[in-house]
């Protein structure tokens, strides 16, 4: 069941077999998530973070445009790829951007297929669909990002 908070924010989520997969945290946002870092906050300041655990990788543009994402991810291996059809042994991320191609979010594809999502600062998610998540706060997925699958990924 979608919380009622939820429903604004994501229309298409109540269509969707999710499940919540962690607890509300802040110690990282959905940047970070897809790229497997659950230890720090990625965001892309231009001046370096006053806040502790703020981070954006080094060589990364720090701007907030779908090419600054992308090169973000790069520093984890992922390069754009053409969709997010589940391929045997890739992962693949999902960048959703707001009509002005401004990021907004990103989701990782999980070995199954399903993709798993940090909302902000709230809970992890799993949803079978990137569906679920578009046309409400995140916008739409506007690049695909891959890179091999490691032992050590979900």
């Amino acid at each position: 069941m979608v919380k009622p908070e939820w429903k604004a924010l994501w229309p298409k989520l109540e269509d969707d077999a999710f499940r919540e997969s962690s607890e509300k945290t802040e110690s990282y946002n959905c940047i970070a998530f897809a790229a497997g870092d659950t230890l720090r906050w990625w965001e892309p300041c231009v001046i370096p973070p006053t806040q502790h655990g703020i981070y954006w990788p080094q060589g990364a543009t720090p701007d907030n445009t779908l090419d600054a994402w992308a090169e973000a991810f790069a520093t984890c291996g992922l390069v754009p790829c053409e969709d997010g059809l589940l391929e045997e042994g890739l992962v693949k991320v999902a960048i959703y951007a707001d009509e002005e191609d401004i990021p907004q979010h990103a989701a990782r594809q999980l070995a199954d297929g399903r993709w798993v999502s940090m909302l902000g600062d709230l809970e992890d998610i799993e949803h079978t669909t990137l569906d679920a998540l578009a046309e409400g706060e995140y916008g739409r997925v506007r690049l695909y990002l891959q890179r091999p699958r490691r032992p050590e990924d979900p």
